[in-house]
């Protein structure tokens, strides 16, 4: 299962291309580095609380807005490479499982 971390940074990178902006950019406007914003968007950087305000003025949202992490507001193609990511960060029995629901849900 994807940690928080994981989530929010997916929900800031969704934003950042719906807002047609690259990683470079993105990371200028919010005065980050573009390796600490690549870091928070792979799941893997702690953004302080002065980075994430800095991300939803960059981003032009709210911090409501940009922590509205519910998987449901999604794109397809978001959701399919979280789904992905689950899969392939799951153990071996768990695959089996993942496997087995969604042979379940298909029929």
């Amino acid at each position: 299962m994807p940690n928080i971390h994981e989530i929010l940074g997916k929900r800031i990178q969704i934003l950042r291309k719906k807002g047609g902006l690259t990683q470079l950019q993105l990371a200028e406007m919010a005065n980050l580095s573009l390796k600490h914003l690549g870091e928070i968007e792979r799941g893997r950087g702690n953004p302080t609380l002065e980075s994430l305000h800095n991300l939803s003025m960059a981003l032009d949202v709210s911090l409501m807005k940009l922590f509205d992490l519910e998987i449901d507001v999604l794109t397809t193609e978001a959701t399919e490479e979280l789904a992905i990511g689950i899969i392939q960060s799951a153990s071996p029995s768990d695959k089996s499982k993942i496997l087995k629901i969604l042979v379940a849900l298909s029929e």
